[in-house]
């Protein structure tokens, strides 16, 4: 989160207005000589204070009312769940540059209605977290369940358009979650989408989001069909998407691509990946699907490899370097146990691996 300070020169430069001779009173008589302050002041101090706390000012007298609606940065923390809707519906007319809501399990219905809300002011990052007082056990059954609808049964929504929002990171506590079938996310660069369920699909094209990229899913239930088709990514993060059947990623300036704990629930899984740039590849997947073509990827100085390990078919890891002629730095985890035929075979392909790159000094 960033840090505190004052706010940016559009709101800085409100007009001072004239302060009054006479300090206006407060509830009891008294009187309100912070109220003599011009609004840029009194912002100052309401930004020290939680936005619920800023909120509440509005109490003290008449020169209070509605001055927290002009704050830069808008904070929510274990508030009940229809706090951000109520705050968002009587905000200003400014734009909004950062918003967080911390919420004790909001459903989907409170959680699309602050967002809908929220989507034409934000112009800064967006951060949601609905999943930390979920149990580990709620989390253990979402993630093992073998029953959809059972999990489908805790609702969805689909996201609304940010036209200017930068980043948005949100961790959904397991509802569901879709993209909406129209609209332009202009301004986003950052998605990181945590613990939510999709129907099946979920794909994102530079038609939707031009100018993103970072893409970062993480435990993901019910999605098999996965789509990223972007000429501006630079990073994707795929993680324990364990019922993955297919995924298809054509981006010509993506950097790093990392898929860890995917395809586990699927006897088959087909992935086709364009990706002529990319330079750091971590696939610690348990399995190497036939589809895959890794030989085109020239400029890869970083390669994670499966792991040697008994939990998985043994000849996974060897497979998959074989789809390379040479590396730079290899990352490969070997856990004890491994059947000395499968550590031969995959000392037979690190020798070749080694023997590449010495040749390759040499040149």
């Amino acid at each position: 989160m960033e840090g505190q300070g004052e706010p940016p020169n559009q709101r800085a430069a409100l007009p001072l207005a004239a302060a009054p001779d006479a300090a206006p009173t407060v509830p009891g008589g008294r009187r309100d000589y912070f109220g003599r302050l011009p609004d840029h002041l009194l912002l100052r101090i309401l930004l020290r204070l939680s936005t619920e706390e800023a909120a509440q000012t509005s109490v003290l007298s008449q020169r209070w009312r509605g001055v927290w609606a002009q704050l830069p940065r808008l904070e929510f923390y274990h508030v009940e769940s229809s706090v951000p809707a109520r705050a968002l519906a009587v905000y200003g007319e400014l734009d909004i540059e950062s918003l967080t809501v911390y919420s004790n399990q909001m459903d989907c219905q409170s959680t699309a209605s602050w967002l809908s809300l929220a989507a034409p002011r934000l112009s800064g990052m967006l951060y949601f977290d609905n999943n930390h007082t979920v149990s580990q056990e709620t989390m253990q059954s979402f993630l093992h369940e073998d029953d959809n609808e059972a999990v489908m049964q805790r609702g969805s929504f689909e996201l609304p358009c940010f036209k200017k929002a930068t980043a948005i990171r949100m961790d959904l506590g397991f509802l569901g979650l879709a993209l909406p079938p129209a609209g332009v996310f202009d301004a986003l660069r950052v998605m990181r989408l945590v613990n939510f369920w999709s129907r099946d699909q979920f794909g994102i094209s530079d038609t939707v989001l031009p100018s993103l990229q970072e893409f970062f899913i993480r435990r993901v239930r019910g999605l098999t069909v996965l789509t990223l088709k972007s000429k501006s990514l630079l990073d994707i993060h795929l993680s324990f998407l364990p019922q993955l059947q297919n995924l298809d990623i054509v981006s010509p300036s993506l950097n790093k691509l990392e898929v860890t704990f995917c395809f586990y629930d699927v006897p088959e899984s087909r992935a086709n990946i364009a990706a002529e740039r990319l330079e750091i590849l971590r696939w610690e997947v348990p399995c190497v699907p036939d589809t895959v073509n890794l030989r085109k990827m020239s400029s890869i100085w970083v390669l994670g490899a499966p792991p040697v390990s008994t939990l998985w078919q043994e000849t996974i890891s060897a497979e998959f370097l074989n789809c390379f002629q040479a590396v730079d730095n290899l990352e490969l985890d070997m856990i004890f146990g491994v059947s000395s035929s499968s550590l031969l075979q995959y000392l037979i392909v690190l020798s070749q691996f080694h023997q590449i790159l010495e040749v390759e000094k040499q040149v």
